[in-house]
């Protein structure tokens, strides 16, 4: 499983021209053209050129959820100048879907084919299956699933259990195609499915709100760290400075791979960055390769 880290953050120093250290752990990268491009005269934006320069492995989505939101509508032929210009830079580039409207997705697809573009196709929650039917009827190997951000967890693991089950397995419960798992936030529901790529922020998020996800055998461990946390005032959460000495010794082992201590952690989200790159890079090895829907949901007849 590929895991491309979204979300807003400057990868090098502006002033020294230096690369941030979590930039120097991570892979592949997520850009949305609603803020690489759309925003700025069509261009790619420096967070673009750097991630290119570096050699990551770039993801090019539309955006076009985050432009409905915002009232702002993408034209397609800027989307499609947009891919002429920058298309070897990206491994793949999602179709302009439109939001609420399968056949809209489609027709854009279509378009966006016809004028030369090689983009993937999006299939979203609470579509009508037919509209999946008909992209891996027409061949294609890699297709975009989104929509699911605000969805309940409870309510996509039935969606996803059936659509991987009924749609997206062989009988042996290994992939037809290539799946893409837009904004994939749950653990769960990342390490149920043979994903082939899914895209998140939570790593940045997790930072924000003062705490590490560390990789280790027996799991995914949360570290809390900052004092101005949410989860600082929750006395269920595993927060450091409340951890017995023998516990901090371990969490302290645990950050010598990446050159940071509990101290800068608690102080800033520069340092929390590198530590939870790093973990959502090396959860690509957590990918599953097969599933097998054994219980039937409420989507199934």
């Amino acid at each position: 499983m590929k895991v491309y880290l979204a979300g807003e953050r400057e990868a090098y120093d502006l002033h020294t021209g230096e690369a941030a250290e979590w930039f120097q752990v991570v892979k592949r990268r997520l850009f949305s053209y609603y803020y690489h491009g759309f925003q700025d005269k069509n261009l790619p934006t420096h967070h673009v050129t750097h991630a290119r320069e570096a050699g990551l492995d770039l993801f090019l989505d539309s955006g076009a959820f985050t432009a409905f939101s915002q009232g702002a509508e993408i034209r397609i032929d800027d989307y499609a100048a947009y891919i002429h210009q920058t298309a070897d830079w990206w491994s793949v580039m999602s179709c302009l879907d439109a939001i609420g409207d399968a056949e809209g997705s489609y027709n854009n697809l279509k378009a966006l084919e016809s004028n030369g573009c090689k983009v993937a196709p999006v299939f979203h929650c609470r579509e009508d299956a037919r509209w999946l039917v008909k992209y891996l009827d027409e061949g294609y190997d890699y297709i975009l699933l989104g929509g699911m951000v605000p969805e309940s967890t409870r309510w996509l693991h039935e969606w996803l259990d059936w659509l991987w089950g009924d749609y997206l397995t062989h009988p042996d419960g290994t992939p037809r195609v290539k799946v893409h798992g837009f904004g994939l936030t749950d653990q769960f529901l990342m390490f149920r499915y043979p994903w082939y790529s899914v895209d998140s922020s939570s790593w940045l998020m997790t930072g924000i709100f003062g705490s590490c996800v560390f990789n280790r055998p027996e799991g995914l461990r949360k570290i809390v760290f900052s004092e101005n946390s949410p989860d600082a005032k929750k006395w269920t959460s595993w927060h450091y400075d409340r951890l017995p000495p023998l516990q901090q010794a371990e969490v302290d082992r645990w950050l010598e791979p990446y050159g940071v201590t509990a101290g800068q952690l608690r102080e800033s989200y520069v340092f929390r960055d590198v530590v939870n790159a790093a973990t959502f890079t090396e959860m690509e090895a957590r990918g599953a390769k097969t599933f097998k829907n054994e219980i039937k949901g409420l989507f199934d007849a």
